[in-house]
């Protein structure tokens, strides 16, 4: 009975740790940075979504400017709304890099370690 009360316990132990792995999403938490074009991302959980702060140089007036960016985890990508649709940055699991959303294509940012 004490043996059979033990496997019990230990069995439905393993299935409760078995849920506690990485939530959807996980992979984008950290800080990213592309050094040649001055860019550093910083992606947080933001509640029940993220939070991306993207630090980039400010064209307009010189210096760096942190824009602060909602995103939602859908189908393996983070989306952002932006006033032209919606923006997919990507995860490249191979290379631990992001792909950010730029006017001419995509950025790839580096894991900071």
């Amino acid at each position: 009975m004490v043996r059979g009360l033990i496997i019990t316990l230990a069995v439905g132990s393993m299935g409760v740790l078995g849920g506690c792995g990485k939530k959807d999403g996980d992979e984008f938490i950290g800080k990213w940075e592309n050094s040649g074009r001055k860019e550093a991302v910083e992606i947080t959980k933001n509640g029940d979504g993220f939070l991306i702060a993207d630090t980039h140089p400010n064209q307009w007036v010189g210096g760096t400017k942190t824009d602060k960016i909602p995103a939602t985890y859908q189908k393996g990508v983070l989306q952002v709304a932006t006033g032209f649709g919606t923006a997919n940055v990507g995860y490249d699991k191979e290379h631990d890099t992001l792909l950010m959303p730029t006017m001419g294509g995509s950025a790839e940012l580096t894991r900071v370690k």
